[in-house]
């Protein structure tokens, strides 16, 4: 029996599932004793479906565990019996027209875009970007085999991750944007001084070393932006700065961990990202509070995402939001009452009412 465990290890790659085939075989056998070379023959001829099926004439039994990803559909439709070969068929047909729309439509996108926009672009065009997403596909699987196909799927998957990202804030701006349509939102209330995408999209040196700063620095402005607004400061901060030193020590010991495998801290990540989320928890906290401070339109799902994604301009946006709200960026809140120089929290639903 080793023997001919040993001879499926060579033809066979020593695949568990041979082995099992094997067993069976051997014990099937008239003899029960079959000779080394009707094992190795019956191996050769059988090997494409060793340890995947009954038997070459009877695949309606399939051991799936043994299959590749891509053959187990066709085995699971290939157990309907009769049914069988139809339903490959159908399943090719179907994969077909998938994989056909998907790059029609691909193509349609990537010929508008060259075309300037123009939604009608030429035909020929549209033609030309297909043939080469296929030609580009072909060259990838014939260079690099499957091993470039989960290459390829690997850095999709990844490419998509940040269209994930824009895809939250364009579901917050669609909701505003309805939202002021229907009068519910007054666009003229009270705002936050600087946007998120501010210290990106422009040319201001102080923004950029906000944002530089808060990276660092974020627990020591909440509690100054806190303090400010007469708001309990020293919870949120301590919390935040215990958090976020954990969140840095974890991601570096797992840095360790990588170049020293001997020492045993494998998946502390994980843990790590768990206390950066409670720290983008309490920045959540803080924004939201000094959002209701002003009057400032907004909902705690889009606090917790602009905190979790760039909470460096979420800081820039607490430490200026004063600046637009009526308070000289410096001024203690202890006088707020004997000067002129804020203005009234405007209450949005109202606003909106009148201007309907």
């Amino acid at each position: 029996k080793q023997w001919y465990q040993r001879r499926v290890a060579i033809t066979a790659g020593g695949h568990a599932c041979s082995w099992k085939l094997m067993d069976a075989y051997i014990s099937s056998h008239p003899s029960g004793n079959p000779s080394s070379r009707d094992v190795f023959d019956y191996i050769n001829s059988n090997i494409r479906w060793l340890g995947k099926y009954h038997s070459n004439e009877n695949r309606t039994m399939a051991r799936l565990s043994c299959l590749a990803g891509e053959e187990m559909w066709f085995a699971n439709v290939a157990t309907y019996g009769d049914m069988g070969p139809f339903l490959c068929i159908i399943s090719l047909v179907a994969l077909i027209l998938y994989f056909v729309t998907s790059s029609d439509s691909g193509s349609l996108v990537i010929d508008i875009m060259s075309a300037n926009g123009d939604e009608d672009p030429p035909v020929t065009q549209r033609v030309f970007w297909a043939l080469v997403e296929g030609a580009t596909a072909t060259a990838l699987l014939v260079a690099g085999g499957a091993d470039s196909l989960k290459a390829l799927q690997t850095a999709s998957v990844a490419a998509g991750l940040p269209y994930t990202i824009i895809l939250c804030f364009v579901c917050i701006a669609t909701w505003r944007a309805l939202a002021m349509e229907t009068g519910d939102l007054n666009p003229y209330g009270p705002d936050f001084a600087v946007a998120l995408i501010d210290p990106i999209s422009t040319m201001r040196p102080q923004l950029w070393l906000g944002v530089i700063k808060n990276i660092l620095l974020t627990p020591l402005t909440l509690y100054n932006v806190l303090k400010k607004h007469n708001i309990a400061a020293v919870g949120i901060s301590v919390g935040a700065a215990i958090a976020w030193v954990a969140w840095i020590a974890l991601l570096i010991l797992e840095v360790v961990h990588i170049h020293h495998p001997t020492i045993k801290l494998k998946g502390i990540y994980s843990l790590a990202w768990v206390f950066y989320l409670g720290f983008a928890s309490l920045v959540t906290v803080a924004r939201a509070k000094i959002r209701d401070h002003y009057g400032i339109n907004g909902n705690p799902i889009e606090d917790f995402f602009a905190a979790m994604l760039v909470y460096p301009a979420v800081m820039v946006q607490l430490e200026t939001v004063s600046e637009k709200n009526g308070l000289a960026p410096m001024m203690p809140d202890s006088g707020r009452e004997d000067n002129h120089l804020e203005m009234d929290v405007i209450d949005n639903k109202g606003n909106g009412a009148a201007m309907a």
